[in-house]
């Protein structure tokens, strides 16, 4: 390695250890923990909660402090199995978070770097790259969702194995490919890996298809040159015709589709879209069958087929090594809110809003929230604009992003070009979610100019439902977004628009690499004018800034727009938009300086351009990167503090349940602004146990939203609007005949909730946050003081507690214990699937208890303490065990959980009964009676039920998930496979390595099967001719030099 070389290998990791330190300086020295967003109340309270259970020596797969009861194994969030947290086994839990965090950045890098070397990028080009991916915002902000972070890390690696298979033959990538898709199913990301298969499929079709044409003699009629566009004359016609037909058939539905919905409060979904997914299925079941008739046909010569074959066969490898938590993950989500038709699951959240694509080019332009609220983007109030904030900036770096948009290509390219620049443009128009669809642009279009449009419906509301109240369709329904959700299989389960701009980054940032070395070789293709316009766009809007200060300081004033991060600071925001336009205009500055320089001295541009893009992305994204104080993870709750003492003063029978309701913040942080917002979060949601901090400190919750909840059991805790009368009108202090949330009060004593944290302010009462009405009757305040509620003379405390505090602590009179004894029963219709019209009727009967509040005259309360629901065809079964007496207050049951995959219970009947036990009915869960087995009934639609004779009995409930067991035993036969085809491919490769010593890298692709691509002038990179006369580098090599 000459010293040329090794100096710009030195800057490319000395650029990003500098990077690095720059960014986790304070994680690594300085005592802080990652506690913003998720990575705070969500993933370290549950990594802490799967650790503690491999410190207890049991794996970890039931957790019963959340939602009556979930599967830790089967949480996709939980990343039992992961590889990669065998960190936290060999150190501290607090440093093991950090460095979980930190390592899969350092990952990110190198699996960049990795990728571009072996696609043949220099060192230069392969240090933009990575650096660009690694510390662009969209990938580095994931250390607040760690997951997220896990399968960007491994991103690049899955689609290197991608395209060394498709257009090389490798079979080695396959093996890399499984164990890839494998990892970020594991870590918690499968979306990602069924995106990189998704996307190999589509990379596999182009390169055929262009083979095909190329064996035809197609590709070589015309006078198109190698390496240029070149395009027939009717394909853009073609495309504009496409666009305007999908625009106006898609606003024809959303005009007549919504005439056919049944009728229903609230609306249900149009009939036939229940059937979709099935019929999707088997539609690409017909093409899968239908691809491989036509392969047999061609004698299995096709190269498609051994393409698609192999891709195909990875997946199936990566899902037999993960098995063992894939098959209990699938078994949850399927029974989730996810998976439901009707169910209350949205797809349009955190659509990038289409102005936020200006932060490419100024970081941060709208503003920043960190420190003090200085985003004025939200003052903005741009009509039909909802914001949603994923990543707080999408800047990866404007030099990387000139370079890439010089780098896209189309039609003729390097095969992996054209491939990532497709890549980009879909990733970047899904990841706009509902802004994309013409139902959106034309509700737009009516609101802003007046123009008259079909009766399509006004744009959603702010807290629109999933299927609108007024039965139209939704304003993202016809976008990218949902066909994708409605033609690729099961991809309406995932969550989230903006999670596809990963993928945009990467391609942006693999672009980069590859336009820096065009660029060394002369090839610029207009990367100068585009960054002079960009230059001069960008000091044309920093001179009008300028000039318009006061203007735009009272334009900012006006708008009266708070935040939990207080009010917004107009000066602050007006400084943010200027910085943004500053910074953008002195790195368009360095660019026009140094993409000239790069042609006549490319080491030196190159070691500058480093310089610069570490400098760019080190200003512009480091203080994203946010720590607070470890202390505020170790010491005790204030609400587990107050409960604690009141159980010391009145203990409860059993266990017990609290519900904290799960997101609002005090009114103080909307009105004062504070320097460290991030401390101030973590200190009082932690203090106030938001869910899931009380996890690992012996808090039950009864009801969280977290990744996914049971469908079944969601049913007991939704809101509804009810009018209320005079008395509880007078109680709440609100107006007769006013409409209140209502939380069925009914579900939460059932479910054994003997605490309720809850707001002092509510709000209005209709506030799904806040509005707290149903939990008042029948308790009693614990927290703050009874005398600061009713004294009159202390109403300026009150309500400074309120602004500052904003919580209080009721214990509920009404709770049923954990497990109870019935001897009688009422009928359970059977359900089949997850809909809505199934489960309303049955759930009201089970939830009616004729309050206050929820008073219906055509509703009869029965009493869950004295008969149980049960299905139909068990009744039958059962009778012996149903009376029809009432219980007897001689009749107990004692519950205790020895660990959380066993529940004992000491039950003592005067007659034959059900043991209800308030524990979610789940499917791995076992019974035994005095040591027999016996059957576990579901009852009260999905509480656990026994039939159990007279007298005093043992019950014992155990975990025992088959869906584990099933899965454990594939992933051993997917090791064993996977070991198996690395010492194939090893010994193959042995066998076919020519007497120099070099192996001959297209030796396994046989004439008549999947060619490797090297022809460069192609649109896909190659043609089969080319592959049989040439000879690929080796992976690594550079052939360019440096």
């Amino acid at each position: 390695m000459d010293r040329q070389r090794r100096l710009i290998i030195a800057l490319v990791f000395g650029c990003f250890c500098s990077l690095f330190l720059v960014c986790f300086d304070a994680a690594l020295w300085g005592g802080g923990q990652f506690g913003y967003r998720d990575a705070g109340h969500f993933y370290y309270p549950l990594y802490q909660r799967v650790q503690a259970e491999w410190q207890q020596g049991r794996w970890p797969l039931w957790e019963p402090e959340e939602n009556s009861g979930i599967p830790l194994l089967g949480n996709p969030t939980a990343a039992v199995l992961y590889p990669g947290k065998l960190i936290y086994a060999w150190l501290p839990y607090a440093w093991a978070a950090r460095l979980y965090i930190i390592a899969h950045v350092a990952l990110a890098f190198g699996a960049m770097l990795r990728a571009m070397r072996s696609w043949q990028v220099s060192w230069l080009g392969s240090g933009l790259a990575a650096l660009t991916y690694t510390f662009g915002a969209p990938v580095l902000f994931q250390y607040c969702n760690v997951i997220f972070l896990v399968g960007a890390a491994w991103l690049p690696l899955g689609f290197l194995a991608v395209d060394r298979w498709v257009r090389l033959g490798s079979r080695p990538a396959l093996l890399g490919l499984a164990i890839v898709l494998a990892m970020q199913t594991l870590g918690g990301d499968p979306q990602s890996a069924y995106l990189v298969g998704l996307c190999g499929c589509g990379y596999a079709v182009g390169v055929a298809w262009y083979r095909v044409r190329k064996v035809n003699g197609q590709e070589d009629q015309g006078t198109v040159e190698p390496g240029r566009q070149g395009y027939s004359w009717w394909l853009i016609p073609a495309v504009l015709m496409g666009l305007a037909l999908w625009v106006a058939g898609t606003v024809f539905l959303a005009e007549w589709l919504p005439k056919l919905r049944p009728q229903g409060k609230p609306p249900p979904t149009l009939p036939w879209m229940l059937h979709v997914p099935r019929a999707v299925l088997i539609a690409w079941g017909v093409l899968g069958l239908a691809l491989l008739e036509r392969w047999r046909r061609q004698r299995w010569r096709s190269p498609l087929g051994w393409m698609l074959l192999g891709l195909v066969g990875s997946g199936a490898l990566a899902a037999a090594l993960a098995a063992a938590q894939l098959l209990p993950v699938l078994e949850f989500t399927q029974a989730t809110s996810r998976a439901a038709g009707e169910g209350p699951h949205d797809i349009y959240p955190f659509s990038i809003e289409p102005q936020r694509l200006a932060e490419l080019v100024w970081p941060s332009v709208f503003g920043i929230s960190f420190g003090r609220n200085a985003y004025w983007g939200d003052a903005a109030q741009i009509p039909g604009i909802r914001q949603t904030i994923w990543v707080p900036s999408l800047y990866i770096g404007c030099l990387g992003l000139i370079l890439a948009v010089a780098a896209l290509r189309f039609r003729r390219g390097p095969a992996r070009q054209v491939w990532l620049s497709v890549i980009v443009t879909v990733s970047l128009v899904g990841s706009l979610g509902q802004y994309t669809s013409p139902i959106w642009a034309a509700r737009l279009l009516a609101q802003t100019t007046g123009i008259a449009v079909p009766d399509i419906g006004p744009l959603d509301i702010v807290k629109v439902t999933p299927i609108r109240l007024d039965r139209y369709l939704r304003d993202g329904d016809g976008s990218l977004y949902w066909w994708m959700t409605t033609v690729l299989p099961g991809f309406r389960q995932f969550r989230y628009p903006a999670k596809l701009f990963t993928f945009t980054t990467f391609g942006l940032a693999a672009l980069a690499g590859m336009g820096w070395d065009a660029l060394r070789a002369g090839r610029n293709r207009g990367t100068l004018a585009l960054a002079a316009f960009l230059l001069v766009l960008s000091l044309s809007l920093l001179t009008i800034v300028l000039m318009q200060r006061q203007p735009i300081l009272n334009a900012m004033a006006a708008k009266k727009v708070a935040s939990g991060f207080g009010p917004l600071d107009p000066l602050a925001g007006y400084h943010e938009l200027v910085r943004a336009l500053a910074h953008g205009a002195v790195v368009l500055a360095l660019a026009l300086i140094l993409i000239p320089l790069a042609g006549r001295r490319p080491v030196l541009a190159g070691l500058v351009v480093l310089v610069v893009v570490a400098a760019d992305l080190a200003v512009a994204n480091a203080r994203y990167v946010i720590t607070v104080p470890q202390a505020l993870f170790e010491d005790e709750p204030e609400v587990i503090r107050i409960i604690n003492e009141a159980e010391r003063q009145n203990p409860s029978p059993g266990p017990f349940r609290v519900h904290r309701m799960p997101i609002w913040n005090p009114p103080r942080w909307y009105s004062d602004s504070s320097r460290n917002p991030a401390r101030d979060f973590v200190t009082w949601e932690r203090g106030t146990i938001q869910p899931k901090y009380g996890i690992t400190l012996g808090i039950e919750y009864t009801h969280t939203q977290g990744v996914a909840e049971l469908f079944d059991y969601e049913w007991f805790f939704a809101g509804f609007p009810r009018t209320i009368r005079e008395p509880v009108a007078r109680a709440l202090g609100a107006k007769m005949g006013q409409k209140v949330i209502y939380f069925p009060r009914r579900s939460f004593d059932m479910w054994n909730t003997r605490y309720f944290v809850l707001p002092v302010n509510p709000h209005g009462w209709m506030d799904e946050d806040r509005g707290y009405a149903a939990f008042l009757d029948e308790t009693e305040l614990i927290y703050p003081s009874v005398e600061l509620f009713q004294d009159p003379g202390k109403e300026a405390e009150l309500k400074a507690w309120a602004e500052s505090h904003d919580y209080q602590i009721r214990r509920n009179r009404l709770v049923y214990p954990r497990a109870w004894v019935v001897h009688d029963s009422r009928p359970l219709p059977d359900l089949e699937g997850l809909t809505r019209l199934q489960q309303n009727g049955p759930m009201q009967e089970i939830l009616y208890s004729n309050d206050n509040i929820w008073h219906d005259s055509t509703l009869t309360a029965f009493d869950p303490r004295q008969l149980v629901w049960i299905e139909k065809d068990k009744q039958l079964e059962l009778r012996a065990f149903l009376s029809g007496k009432p219980p007897r207050p001689t009749e107990t049951v004692k519950v205790s959980y020895p660990s959380p995959q066993r529940v004992e219970l000491d039950a003592n009947l005067e007659s034959t009964g059900i043991v209800v036990l308030a524990d979610i009915h789940y499917p791995g869960w076992k019974l035994t009676i005095d040591g027999q087995p016996a059957p576990i009934y579901k009852v009260n639609r999905v509480m656990r039920g026994a039939a159990v004779p007279a007298g005093v009995h043992c019950l014992v409930y155990s975990y025992e998930p088959r869906s584990f067991q099933v899965g454990g035993t594939i992933t051993l036969a997917g090791l064993v496979a996977a070991a198996a085809f690395a010492v194939s491919c090893s010994l193959r490769l042995r066998a076919r390595t020519v007497p120099n010593g070099s192996a001959e890298p297209h030796s396994e692709a046989k004439p008549d099967r999947a060619l490797p691509c090297t022809d460069l002038s192609c649109p896909f990179g190659a043609c089969s001719q080319a592959a049989s006369q040439s000879r690929a580098p080796a992976p690594g090599q550079d052939l360019k030099g440096p």
